[in-house]
């Protein structure tokens, strides 16, 4: 019992303080031991309650030491660092919305309703006369396959289409070749060339990557805003 109270209260101490905690009560027992065997005590003393002997103590000193050193050169762990959160592409274009103007040098009646499509930024914009009221970021036409630019009209209209490079003379085992279902909110506002929703882009290219065959890709709830906003005959106006 004592060697496990002696074990507790060494553990809190500092490794001189152990020592000498150690090294007091080693002399006291010898000393209770040569006390027990003098010729003048008429009784033999009966046996302490001991169990720790000097080469326990030892190796439980060393043990401490061990520990203690240990604790001492561990690697203090670095923090992991907190990452920095990336504003998603519709609080991009929602910062931007109140500063965004038409183009220079284009035309528009005071309540018509047309749309803008920036390459060099990757924006599109919904507009009423010369006030924006729409920012989307999206992804057009990649280098050999740039989409046009000019003013055009919205003349087909598909809720959900099939995009098929076949219908462009491209086969579908080309490298360039495709073959996508479940496109939607696709307006043509020239043979091949749309605004309409894409899935297969990762996230981080719209507003920064063009990357489709000429198309406008947009994410899904812009192309459903412009789908919703847009009608036959609606103004697009494709410049850089």
């Amino acid at each position: 019992m004592r060697g496990r109270v002696l074990r507790v209260l060494l553990l809190g101490l500092s490794v001189p303080a152990v020592i000498a905690v150690l090294v007091f009560f080693l002399v006291s027992w010898s000393d209770a031991t040569d006390e027990d065997a003098s010729p003048q005590e008429p009784q033999a003393a009966a046996a302490p309650d001991w169990d720790v002997t000097e080469a326990q103590a030892e190796i439980f000193l060393y043990e401490v030491v061990a520990a203690r050193e240990a604790t001492r050169l561990a690697p203090t762990p670095t923090p992991e660092p907190t990452p920095t959160p990336v504003p998603s592409p519709f609080e991009i274009a929602q910062a931007e919305l109140p500063y965004a103007v038409p183009p220079p040098n284009v035309a528009y009646g005071p309540e018509e309703r047309w749309i803008g499509v920036n390459v060099t930024t990757q924006r599109a914009y919904a507009f009423v006369g010369g006030k924006a009221v729409y920012v989307a970021l999206v992804t057009t036409g990649m280098p050999g396959y740039e989409t046009p630019l000019g003013e055009f009209r919205i003349n087909y209209r598909k809720e959900k289409d099939i995009m098929d490079s076949e219908t462009m003379g491209v086969p579908h085992d080309d490298p360039e070749g495709y073959y996508l279902e479940d496109v939607y909110f696709a307006q043509y506002f020239a043979p091949g060339y749309a605004l309409h929703s894409n899935y297969w882009r990762p996230i981080s290219y719209f507003g920064n990557v063009a990357s489709s065959h000429g198309c406008v890709g947009m994410l899904y709830d812009d192309a459903r805003f412009f789908w919703d906003f847009a009608t036959y005959g609606t103004r697009i106006v494709v410049y850089r």
